[in-house]
């Protein structure tokens, strides 16, 4: 035998003895070993796992922010310090951002309960649009009600617009197999055209030559909390939605099937769920919660429909409150008044520091981004194999 094979030998005798690995062998074979280090998912995540890894990826956010308003020459402590008063920094600005979240908490959670449920509704602004479209439709068909009996109608003709526009995906989806992210967002696109028909049309304002309807009479208007507030009752409805979202997903049996499916969709038409009535129904409701978002602006702030109405992206907004918040109701809250500080405080960012307010899209991509990412992480983790095996073997005995 010649000396190069009697040297390989000895390397891979030395290698299997414990010593260096053999050359040639890359990472991937070394964490394949039994004694290497693999990634092995995890059968339960923990909550707290959960949470720890949304506030990591939360900070990791601002460092990264803060580099790149470092990169422009501006100070991040000045740029979060002006961004911070232009959302909480006092009374007026608190209250301000309160009624930017009222629409964010209503849609971000119509997008929790329909991904709650395995369905990816990505209609939430198209929903939202119907919504505001069922409101003017109450409005404009019933304008004799008394005053608070019409507000009811309205917020009802909103949820019911917003349901029957979602349905259309689920309908679509259950019959046919439709993807459900296509029709959602063709639907989006499709709604907003019939909208601009309606405004240079049937509700077009008179005497007046913009796309716009007329304005809604004053008794219709949601009141305010507070005479010096934008801050309206539209608040309240998103808290109670909220409330009756978390209970409906966690108290009832709608809630449980909607969450069997979003688990395991075959398994769940074995345990005897009817699962294409379950989609119908959760798109259903999530589509009547995006509607009464588009009430609610219409009734509480602009009381009058136009181009701008459907601009605002706040069903796109909600996604992203919905993933970020974990599909929690309470979590929805909370990040819903989280970005639309963002929101409110952008204007006094850009003045105080010259950054331009279009960074808060920025901030809001890169938390998406970190958030999903910490998702996926923490549902694995790195262990070592022989420590693995020992366990084992400690438990067998």
């Amino acid at each position: 035998m010649s000396d190069s094979g009697t040297s390989q030998q000895a390397d891979e005798a030395a290698g299997s003895a414990g010593g260096s690995p053999p050359r040639g062998r890359d990472l991937r074979t070394a964490l394949m070993q039994p004694d290497g280090w693999r990634l092995e998912r995890r059968l339960e995540v923990r909550p707290t796992y959960e949470l720890y890894a949304t506030v990591i990826a939360l900070a990791i956010t601002a460092v990264l922010i803060g580099l790149l308003v470092l990169l422009v020459g501006v100070s991040p402590f000045d740029a979060f310090s002006s961004l911070y008063e232009g959302a909480f920094g006092d009374r007026e600005s608190a209250l301000e951002t309160l009624v930017q979240s009222t629409p964010l908490i209503l849609t971000g959670l119509a997008a929790a309960v329909a991904f709650r449920a395995g369905v990816w509704n990505i209609g939430g602004q198209g929903q939202f649009i119907a919504g505001a479209i069922g409101t003017f439709f109450v409005y404009d068909m019933f304008p004799g009600l008394p005053a608070p009996l019409l507000i009811v109608a309205m917020l009802v003709g909103a949820a019911v617009f917003g349901a029957i526009w979602a349905t259309v995906a689920s309908v679509l989806l259950v019959r046919y197999n439709t993807n459900e992210i296509l029709t959602t967002v063709m639907l989006n696109f499709v709604i907003d055209y019939f909208l601009s028909w309606l405004l240079s049309g049937v509700w077009q304002a008179s005497n007046t030559p913009y796309s716009q309807t007329e304005r809604m009479a004053e008794n219709t208007y949601l009141p305010r909390f507070f005479d010096d507030s934008r801050l309206h009752w539209g608040f309240a409805i998103a808290l109670i939605a909220a409330a009756f979202v978390h209970f409906m997903m966690r108290r009832t049996s709608m809630g449980f099937e909607f969450r069997a499916i979003g688990v395991n969709k075959r398994a769940a038409s074995y345990k005897g769920i009817n699962t294409a009535v379950s989609i119908v129904a959760v798109m259903a409701v999530s589509g009547a919660l995006a509607g009464l978002a588009g009430a609610g602006e219409l009734l509480g702030l602009h009381h009058r429909i136009n181009f701008e109405f459907g601009e605002q992206q706040i069903g796109f907004t909600g996604i992203i409150i919905a993933l970020v918040a974990r599909l929690h109701p309470v979590g929805v809250i909370a990040v819903a008044i989280a970005f639309a500080g963002l929101v409110n405080g952008a204007t006094q960012m850009q003045i105080s520091t010259g950054i331009p307010a279009a960074l808060v899209t920025v901030i809001e991509g890169v938390a998406l981004v970190l958030v999903l990412v910490a998702a996926v992480a923490c549902r694995y983790r790195l262990r070592r194999g022989a420590v693995h095996a020992d366990e084992s073997a400690e438990g067998s005995e």
